[in-house]
């Protein structure tokens, strides 16, 4: 019986730091992808992102990959700062929901500096020993 106990105990505890690894690899991913979006760095944005990707914003616009990395490369789409806050992850697979809110300032070309204050659900896929985003949908708060 103890036999029987020891593996059962083992086992859940091998499941636990295995959750607990991928938990801790969306969370970087996140962050990573957030420091990549305020520098505005192409080959991290290529990297962190699926070829898929449908990256929906607050105004209803949507945009694929390509179309992403360009409008924050080109300075269309500014961050200067963001703060995640409030973030939950839920992983099911190779698949990860994240959902957060996003406060921070944009200084968008043509436009004037300002606020940003979204709710952001996310969805990651694990591709390879990466975690890579490909949907978001933003709401204005």
């Amino acid at each position: 019986m103890l036999k029987y106990l020891f593996i059962t105990c083992f086992f859940s505890s091998s499941l636990l730091f295995a959750q607990n690894k991928h938990l801790s690899a969306v969370e970087n991913a996140v962050s990573e992808l957030t420091s990549a979006m305020v520098d505005a760095d192409e080959s991290q944005l290529q990297k962190l992102t699926h070829p898929q990707l449908t990256y929906g914003h607050s105004n209803g616009l949507i945009e694929d990959q390509s179309a992403f990395i360009q409008a924050l490369t080109s300075g269309v789409s500014n961050f200067t700062e963001i703060n995640i806050e409030n973030q939950t992850v839920d992983i099911s697979g190779n698949t990860a929901l994240v959902r957060h809110f996003l406060i921070g300032r944009t200084d968008n070309k043509d436009s004037e500096p300002a606020p940003v204050n979204l709710g952001v659900l996310t969805v990651w896929k694990k591709k390879g020993k990466r975690w890579v985003l490909i949907a978001r949908q933003a709401y204005k708060r």
